[in-house]
């Protein structure tokens, strides 16, 4: 726990006009009583059977493309639904089907395999005559379409049949069965060009018009598509363990169906930026400085110019990643980051970097960090004020609103700030 954090920030910024913003209820959200009932119902209504059996009749594999367990996908009731759809028609009896984990850039040493696909195949392990995970390294399982290396099976002419989990994703926009079937199947050169557009302000939560991750991950959809490829998928919506919402498709029209859901669930929108914003990261994504910033990516957007911006987070396991605090140790500023970059070329994490330093520099919102687990003295480093407590983080806002500053109407104007609760799940729009 946070030293302090028994002090409200209300109570610590009497001067400053705190709204609290929270995340739903689960209980607000949760709409499927039966999920594997629901999805079953819009699998067949999507015509589930009549596409395995077109496959069958050509001697073709289905293949299931399903999540590791870095994902809260319910993987399980997807093939449950999925397999009371097809046992109910005989023209798919007898289907040869195979089964591939999207692990992206994932490592599971065999006893965390064992242990995913136990939970998740359960009575269905014997459906499937091959399994298989996907190494992002391996270049004997992959295949180039159109420039983009994917593994082999995905590359091949047949009926993908994949389920994946929505919410806001700070740079990919949402997260969902688009990404399943190609960030988590592509080669590890494929994903590090895909996620270099991170680094653009276009990449961000709940956007997808524009943002150059997203629309990087359409076209290698495209791409599959070419070589032969039938898609049909299932999205869920899992709020507080729960599958609250299904949609079913193709991935982008099931993408596009399930954007108001993610949007009641995991957003909020505010009416203007503020001059302090207060984002509380929680467990497991406190655990370094490196995950926390999540919290600041899917908040940053509603702070004004020159304003402040707390992140509150644990960081029990310190910085994190080493590459992006040497990305941050060799780039003081937001040019020079830039610059850095493009002279050594893009690593996963180097958006990360980058983006900190283009709000703390080009935008010149001044950071803190609340942390008693970071040495204070990384503070030039990271381009954030390191503090112990909120105590101590509260008496430094306090400093930095005092200050004069040409963004506000004057010393006089009202200081508006946000509290936002679980900030590395909860994504701020402005309107």
């Amino acid at each position: 726990m946070v030293a302090g954090r028994e002090k409200t920030w209300a109570g610590l910024l009497p001067g400053c006009r705190l709204e609290s913003v929270e995340p739903r209820l689960p209980s607000a959200t949760a709409g499927i009583d039966d999920p594997v009932r629901e999805t079953s119902r819009l699998l067949a209504q999507a015509g589930l059977a009549d596409a395995v059996a077109r496959e069958a009749g050509a001697a073709k594999t289905v293949t299931f493309v399903v999540n590791d367990g870095h994902r809260i996908t319910d993987t399980r009731s997807y093939l449950d639904a999925a397999f009371a759809v097809l046992d109910q028609d005989a023209r798919c009896a007898g289907l040869s089907a195979r089964l591939l984990v999207a692990a992206g850039t994932h490592r599971a040493g065999d006893e965390e395999r064992a242990a995913h696909e136990e939970r998740v195949l359960g009575p269905h392990r014997s459906r499937f005559d091959e399994i298989e995970w996907h190494d992002a390294g391996d270049p004997q399982r992959l295949h180039n379409v159109d420039g983009h290396d994917v593994h082999r099976w995905v590359a091949e002419p047949g009926l993908l049949l994949a389920c994946g989990s929505m919410e806001p994703h700070y740079f990919a926009g949402v997260t969902g069965a688009h990404k399943t079937l190609t960030v988590g199947v592509m080669s590890h050169s494929a994903i590090t060009r895909n996620h270099a557009g991170a680094m653009q302000e276009a990449a961000s939560g709940l956007r997808l018009e524009g943002n150059p991750v997203h629309e990087g991950i359409v076209e290698v959809l495209t791409a599959i598509e070419r070589a032969g490829a039938r898609m049909l998928v299932v999205n869920q919506l899992v709020v507080g363990g729960r599958v609250s919402a299904v949609t079913v498709g193709h991935p982008l029209e099931a993408l596009e169906a399930g954007l108001p859901a993610v949007r009641a669930a995991f957003s909020r929108s505010i009416e203007s930026q503020v001059d302090v914003l207060i984002a509380r990261v929680e467990s497991p994504l406190d655990r370094d400085v490196y995950q926390a910033d999540k919290g600041i990516k899917n908040t940053e957007n509603a702070v004004r110019d020159g304003g402040v911006l707390v992140v509150e987070a644990d960081c029990a396991h310190g910085l994190g990643i080493d590459h992006f605090v040497e990305t941050l140790r060799a780039a003081a500023t937001h040019a020079a980051a830039l610059e850095l970059v493009d002279e050594r070329g893009y690593r996963l994490g180097d958006h990360k970097a980058v983006r900190l330093r283009a709000l703390t520099d080009r935008r010149r919102v001044r950071c803190g960090l609340v942390s008693p687990n970071v040495d204070p003295g990384l503070g030039p480093v990271l381009g954030m004020n390191v503090l112990s407590s909120r105590e101590q983080a509260a008496a430094w806002v306090r400093e930095q609103l005092h200050e004069p500053s040409a963004s506000r109407a004057g010393a006089e104007a009202e200081v508006h700030g946000l509290e936002v609760c679980d900030a590395g799940n909860l994504t701020l729009e402005v309107a």
